[in-house]
């Protein structure tokens, strides 16, 4: 398809969007509940679908602009075009009686066609670091989002939903292609083979000591100890696992990280250092948000600073090997038994001083173990093979 074709259909689906979701709401059909708010992302996705352009040769200015007409439908559009074609299958689910997964697979099928003008003109063609990071990491929160919309299909709005399970993978699948395109390799399933497995026993080590957080006193974690895995449904556990775990990990150790190890500078070793600081910096702030959630300052303080540290140790751990798969195993395992299972976890509960002192202890070895492997002579050939990998 010609790009100028491209242009034409993407704005046109644009309008389609607000024409449809508008005029559902003008009808008030009584078994459709939608509210006026709606429109306002409607309105905003359809305004940044026709004002953006495909021009690269913009000015500074107008490029900036269009790059942030691009980030808005990256939240908007697929959620946008989500709702569109649910409300448009309601009516032959509620009146019609025609089975729900029937009428949603036609919805996924025009989804992921109509997704392709979006992906071709929006998400692939951004330029810059900056941008490229900040569209994949949005795109996996708005696909996630977009499975809301299958309620209109009556689906529930719970975990045991398949069509959020369709989300995450299909999230993961577009952002790996989108990396793929923008000439990143996925990290190896393989170890360097210049790691020196003492350095790495000790990093896990130091990872696994982050299952102590929920012991609540030192004499018990010194004495009465015991791991448990939380007494949950298997679908949690599956979600803490994927939607937690391995999301989190892919989206600051590879989304963010990869991309930051190709700027220039002095040394590889600065680099590294300093993509480190940056992902793991916004990996602890990304848990600012529990604050809305009515979790105390002092607890969510403590949160950034733990995701921090953690994210330091992942960091170079997936570094060091080249795989970002003891990382994700390491995680799921501090979700599961170490917090254990919670949005917030042990941090939602309130604070012990036990847990402030575990917290900031457990930081500081995390982060002096950091500072010996990065200093390590040794370990330098195995962050060369890592540095090797990060482009095509």
């Amino acid at each position: 398809m010609k790009k100028e074709l491209l242009v034409l259909v993407f704005k046109v689906e644009c309008l389609l969007i607000a024409l449809i979701v508008s005029t559902i709401y003008l009808l008030k059909m009584n078994f459709l509940i939608i509210h006026g708010g709606i429109l306002i992302p409607i309105g905003i996705d359809l305004l940044a679908g026709l004002l953006v352009t495909t021009n690269q040769r913009s000015r500074q200015l107008l490029t900036m602009v269009n790059g942030f007409l691009k980030l808005i439908l990256v939240g908007l559009f697929p959620f946008s075009l989500g709702l569109a074609l649910c409300l448009l299958g309601a009516p032959l689910v509620v009146k019609l009686a025609i089975p729900n997964w029937f009428v949603m697979a036609i919805v996924l099928i025009l989804f992921s066609v109509m997704l392709i003008p979006f992906l071709k003109l929006v998400l692939l063609p951004l330029q810059g670091i900056g941008w490229q990071v900040s569209g994949s990491a949005l795109l996996m929160m708005t696909l996630y989002l977009t499975s809301i919309n299958s309620q209109f299909l009556n689906f529930s709005i719970s975990q045991s939903n398949p069509i959020l399970w369709l989300s995450y993978l299909g999230s993961f699948a577009i952002v790996i292609y989108a990396m793929d395109q923008w000439g990143y390799q996925l990290p190896r399933i393989k170890i360097n083979s210049s790691v020196n497995y003492w350095w790495l026993i000790l990093a896990i080590v130091t990872g696994l000591l982050n299952l102590g957080m929920s012991a609540g006193s030192w004499t018990r974690l010194l004495t009465k100890f015991q791991l448990e895995l939380g007494t949950h449904s298997l679908v949690m556990i599956a979600t803490t696992i994927v939607w937690v775990g391995i999301k989190e990990e892919f989206i600051f150790r590879y989304l963010f990280l990869w991309p930051l190890l190709t700027v220039k500078a002095q040394s590889a070793q600065k680099k590294i250092v300093w993509a480190m600081l940056i992902s793991s910096s916004v990996f602890g702030l990304s848990h600012a948000d529990n604050l809305v959630s009515g979790q105390g300052f002092l607890p969510t303080f403590l949160q950034i600073f733990a995701a921090f540290g953690v994210g330091m140790l992942f960091s170079v751990i997936t570094l060091y090997t080249g795989t970002i798969w003891i990382a994700i195993t390491l995680h799921v395992m501090i979700d599961l038994i170490g917090y254990p299972m919670a949005s917030a976890g042990v941090f939602a509960n309130g604070m012990s001083a036990y847990m402030v002192e575990f917290i900031i202890l457990t930081r500081i070895i995390e982060l002096i173990v950091v500072f010996l492997i990065l200093r390590s002579q040794k370990a330098q050939a195995a962050f060369a093979q890592t540095l090797r990998r990060i482009q095509k």
